[in-house]
């Protein structure tokens, strides 16, 4: 995605990879729906499997498992290993998809290093937060459910 002919819009590629980073499977279901919808053109690429139905349903499905799940007793901490490494992962595929199909081989592994970092760093922000808030668990867990889903709103109105 070009910001007025001055090369990839970091700001939306940072943008998905913090959605990413709040919630892992959000990041991937959001652009799947705007590859699929063509608000994002992936033909061509090797991310152009994000646009087809079963990408869609499958990611949907995922991000509100993982809706679900968060609010869980049980479910493992953000920060460990392996959850930051999914999260970095989903960051890095949103940010290259994102950098759009006109973009130079580097603008899209510089928007998905862009992507996989802002996904960690969403990953401290949100635990962070959700260690320091004063609010109950269930509302800290809902206002970043709603930061997420805003933030990729934003990023899917920016390049539609």
């Amino acid at each position: 995605m070009r910001a007025a002919g001055l090369g990839v819009n970091y700001t939306s590629v940072a943008s998905i990879g913090a959605v990413s980073g709040l919630r892992s499977m959000s990041g991937p279901a959001i652009v799947a729906r705007a590859a699929r919808s063509r608000r994002l053109d992936l033909r061509g690429t090797p991310l152009a499997w994000l646009g087809s139905g079963s990408a869609l349903r499958t990611s949907a499905l995922l991000a509100v498992s993982e809706l679900i799940a968060d609010k869980l007793p049980s479910t493992p901490d953000r920060l460990k290993p392996a959850s930051l490494i999914i999260r970095a992962l989903s960051g890095a595929l949103c940010g290259y998809a994102i950098s759009g199909r006109e973009s130079s081989n580097s603008e899209k592994w510089g928007s998905a290093l862009v992507g996989a970092t802002a996904a960690l760093a969403a990953s401290l922000a949100g635990s962070s937060f959700r260690g320091k808030t004063k609010l109950p668990k269930m509302a800290a867990a809902l206002a970043e459910d709603a930061v997420a889903m805003a933030t990729g709103a934003a990023v899917i109105a920016a390049i539609g």
